[in-house]
């Protein structure tokens, strides 16, 4: 069985080795010098450390879900939105990206750098807040995957979608580090920068079949979901053509993490295999399935399950409710399971104690519920599994970690 204090500090060394920092000076150094003064705007829960991997600029935004208490290079204004959520400050930070866009001439060049979290941490939405968050939550609560959420987002946004890009004169570098499957440049962030135009060419194409095929995506995901459908998507994407010069790079893909954790238990005598798949469809499902993985020995997973939140739900998050349904499979088995996420923070903040980034289970775990008197199944039934989780001590905190790639799960 792979320990929990291994587990721990296996997590800890692979985010390391992630420094969205260095990711973004490497890229950087890889593009070369580029003319005309830098612009430059960082989005997300690495925004603070790829900010520091851009350097000095004219003028940049590092708009962030909290301050890591390190300082920013000069030129940078830092900000903060609102995540899951976005809220009236979002809507603040997105307006003042929208300026900064704006204040480009095309003798400049802005760099944009994405990473998970953005999508609610900046925004101008089309239609009210209140709408957008009211259907953008809609969606969540249904359990739809990140790209599908994205897109209904994007659509309902007056910067997703490459809105952003087509409100700036400069040419843009957009530099991405991934929280989503598939590693799609239009979907992380919400692509505000990202669009039919990328080829690293300047070049006039047309924009608007693109947003329309978008905008008509949306409404199929919300009419699927039986989600009201913001009267702002009724309305037809009018033709437009566009001139630019953009380019991008996945500096970060989303299987980053899960690799370095890999490595780091080699370098423990613990040959874990990757999984073939991203880890991914309904927890429940997907519970059943990785337990009868792990006789087959240690392993490495990751990627974004689904939760389906009853009416009357309790109170976790994705990893926490995986590891609860993974330790009633794993009962009276030799085997272990940690899964957090990698941006340590796993779910709503908890009253009384830290909010958790996931949990620790073993083949104990689930009689050691039984004998204080808690209903497993119940707190499954319920998404409940952060109380249950707690009573037991299997819940693991690291605080936040500057990164987003998805959730990492352990099981051996």
């Amino acid at each position: 069985m792979i320990s929990r204090e291994l587990c721990e500090l296996v997590f800890q060394r692979a985010i390391t080795a992630c420094n969205p920092q260095h990711m973004v000076a490497a890229a950087l150094a890889r593009i070369g010098v580029v003319p005309g003064r830098r612009f430059a705007i960082a989005v997300g829960k690495s925004a603070l450390a790829m900010a520091r991997g851009i350097g000095e600029v004219e003028r940049g935004l590092a708009v962030t879900v909290a301050i890591d208490g390190g300082e920013l290079p000069p030129g940078w204004t830092l900000v903060l939105g609102s995540h899951p959520v976005p809220d009236e400050r979002s809507v603040a930070a997105g307006q003042a990206a929208l300026a900064l866009a704006r204040a480009t001439t095309k003798d400049d060049h802005l760099i944009v750098a994405i990473s998970g979290g953005a999508s609610s941490l900046i925004e101008v939405p089309q239609t009210t807040l209140a709408e957008l968050t009211t259907t953008t939550s809609a969606v969540m609560a249904a359990g739809a995957p990140i790209d599908e959420l994205n897109v209904v987002r994007g659509s309902l946004s007056e910067i997703k979608s490459g809105r952003l890009a087509l409100a700036c004169a400069a040419p843009i570098i957009t530099l991405a580090a991934s929280d989503v499957i598939g590693d799609q440049l239009e979907v992380i962030g919400s692509g505000p920068t990202i669009g039919p135009w990328l080829d690293g060419t300047e070049r006039t194409v047309q924009y608007g079949s693109w947003l329309e095929d978008r905008r008509w995506a949306a409404i199929s995901i919300l009419e699927r979901a039986r989600i009201a459908v913001p009267a702002c998507l009724r309305t037809r994407i009018p033709w437009g053509t566009v001139q630019r010069r953009d380019r991008a790079e996945l500096v970060s893909p989303l299987s980053l993490v899960a690799r370095e954790a890999r490595k780091e238990l080699a370098a423990w005598k613990v040959q874990a295999r990757g999984l073939d798949e991203v880890i991914h469809g309904d927890i429940a499902s997907l519970a059943c399935r990785l337990a009868k993985r792990a006789g087959n020995g240690p392993f490495v997973g990751y990627g974004e399950p689904t939760i389906r939140l009853p009416e009357d739900h309790g109170v976790g998050g994705r990893a926490q409710q995986l590891a609860l349904e993974l330790a009633k499979y794993l009962r009276g088995s030799s085997h272990g399971a940690f899964v957090a996420g990698t941006d340590g923070k796993d779910g709503p903040a908890t009253i009384g104690r830290p909010s958790p980034a996931g949990a620790y289970v073993d083949g104990a775990t689930w009689d050691r519920l039984a004998s204080l008197g808690i209903d497993g199944d119940r707190a499954i039934a319920r998404c409940d599994a952060g109380p249950v989780l707690d009573a037991v001590r299997s819940l693991f905190v690291s605080g936040p970690t500057g990164i987003n790639h998805a959730d990492l799960v352990v099981v051996g």
